[in-house]
């Protein structure tokens, strides 16, 4: 099994911890007397928000009554981990406020749902469209280009990967494929790419006509995660313009879960939707 991000641990070990006080009914504000803390910052751990060091799991552990030796040592190496620094913590500067919470959790899901109505998905863009993107989204000159490009191609290789590649179904909107990024050739290059993964097993690209007329998810893309420990704890992340959102909470994921039922029911099917981006890469006019 591939090893998890450690803030894929923290997620894992904040539910674990909610389960163990669950299990001896016990308050927040109960576990804050004892932690001699603020019942906030234990809710917070709870919901993965912020980490927890070893020595505080421990306490947690004599409070909780946890005494078999395997569990305890189980618990306190996944606060250990969960400490640990993730991948893109180099290319910090240059990422929105939340979504570095998203990355370091894209890398550990077993599948990802998502709807684009503007561009391509970042995991399944070219370098040179991603430029072109940042080119004329960076109004203020701040982006290192060349660390963007670098995130998006290390976000890229978990559809590749050996061990447990994630599955990916992406619906885009018809739009995508009209709005011309940078050139016609790096709009060419683009689409070519897009036919071109979506010949990987575990990728599903579906494209939903302008004829489907209105669907479930008229307010905007969004990114959908599920883990394989517990595909019912999934997570949505909208992205913003200066920063990102995650909903974790069990009626928003459900409801977007829905929406995306929708779109993907109203859109072509993978076959039809390839047909079309290859026709559109040769230049020929969509059907």
């Amino acid at each position: 099994m591939r090893n998890a991000s450690p803030l894929a641990q923290r997620r894992r070990l904040a539910q674990e911890l909610r389960v163990l006080r669950g299990q001896r009914s016990i308050s927040l504000d109960e576990v804050a007397k004892e932690m001699e803390c603020d019942a906030s910052w234990l809710s917070r751990v709870e919901r993965a928000e912020r980490g927890i060091r070893p020595k505080d799991v421990k306490h947690l552990l004599d409070f909780y009554e946890v005494t078999e030796t395997d569990r305890r040592q189980e618990l306190l190496e996944l606060s250990r981990r969960a400490g640990a620094r993730d991948w893109w913590h180099r290319f910090r500067k240059n990422l929105k406020p939340r979504f570095e919470v998203y990355l370091g959790l894209e890398a550990d899901a077993s599948m990802i749902r998502t709807y684009e109505t503007q561009m391509v998905p970042g995991i399944l863009q070219t370098p040179s469209y991603t430029a072109a993107i940042i080119d004329e989204m960076d109004v203020e000159g701040a982006v290192d280009v060349d660390e963007i490009i670098g995130i998006r191609y290390a976000r890229q290789e978990i559809l590749r990967r050996e061990d447990q590649p994630v599955h990916l179904v992406a619906v885009l909107d018809e739009a995508v494929l009209h709005r011309q990024v940078g050139d016609a050739k790096i709009m060419r290059e683009q689409l070519r790419r897009l036919v071109e993964l979506g010949k990987l097993p575990n990728v599903v690209i579906q494209v939903l006509p302008f004829q489907a007329g209105a669907h479930a998810a008229m307010n905007g893309a969004f990114y959908m995660l599920e883990f394989p420990e517990s595909p019912e704890l999934g997570l949505v992340y909208l992205e913003q313009a200066t920063s990102g959102v995650v909903l974790q909470s069990e009626p928003e994921v459900r409801r977007y879960s829905l929406m995306f039922g929708n779109i993907a029911g109203k859109a072509l099917s993978p076959k039809s939707s390839a047909a079309m981006i290859a026709a559109m890469a040769k230049g020929e006019p969509s059907a």
